[in-house]
């Protein structure tokens, strides 16, 4: 029997965002190669540096409406329906050096979604509101690439391998991804964690895989994983 969207998305209002970070952690390839507090650590550090970027280009481009920010950045925003990799559906994507594209089937079947859900939630998760969450998160990608020589959740990288001399490194997606959900967080003015929106986003197509994704999460949130 499929659970009630708002029974999976309220709970999830409750948890904060070290629990978020850390179910990010637990699907990136590099964690285990990361000590819990080191991540946690690194968690913090990523989320100051989504909010102190998103400052930083509302006061160089005097806006926080991500659209307008997008345009001011000269960014090519195009809509396109639902794309599918393999069996994953693709919400939005931003390509180098300038160009972001946001699928609008996904939007639609979430807020239609949210509609039959109750008017609480239609509240927290209009549908300009997830685009414009979705578009923030895309920005922080570009932004990224603009300061990639300075960026924290792009400077922050993890030894993967040494021989006679040589290392090499790797950036961590999970800190990227945090600082983009900060980002998108501070400019929009959430009053919840952005990575909601994947339970939402996936519901409307799967809902069973959107169960587990908030089980797993919860059970990070309650120290039970």
């Amino acid at each position: 029997m499929q659970t009630k969207l708002g029974e999976l998305l309220y709970p999830l209002l409750e948890v904060d965002h070290e629990a978020w970070g850390m179910y990010a952690f637990s699907r990136d390839i590099l964690n285990r190669r990361i000590s819990p507090e080191t991540k946690r650590e690194m968690l913090k550090q990523a989320r100051a540096c989504g909010i102190e970027y998103a400052q930083r280009m509302m006061l160089e481009y005097g806006t926080r409406d991500v659209r307008v920010l997008a345009e001011r950045m000269n960014l090519k925003l195009e809509f396109k329906d639902a794309l599918m990799t393999g069996k994953r559906v693709l919400f939005a994507s931003y390509t180098p050096p300038d160009r972001i594209e946001i699928m609008e089937e996904p939007l639609r079947r979430a807020a239609e979604q949210v509609r039959e859900a109750g008017p609480g939630l239609v509240e927290l998760f209009p549908q300009a509101g997830i685009m414009n969450t979705i578009l923030g998160h895309e920005i922080y990608h570009f932004v990224e690439d603009r300061f990639a020589q300075e960026i924290y959740t792009r400077t922050e990288r993890v030894l993967l391998w040494k021989l006679l001399g040589l290392k090499n490194y790797s950036t961590i997606r999970t800190l990227s991804e945090v600082g983009a959900m900060a980002f998108t967080q501070e400019l929009n003015r959430l009053r919840y964690p952005p990575f909601i929106l994947d339970v939402l986003l996936y519901y409307s197509y799967d809902s069973a895989s959107a169960e587990t994704i908030t089980r797993d999460v919860l059970g990070v949130s309650s120290g039970k994983v």
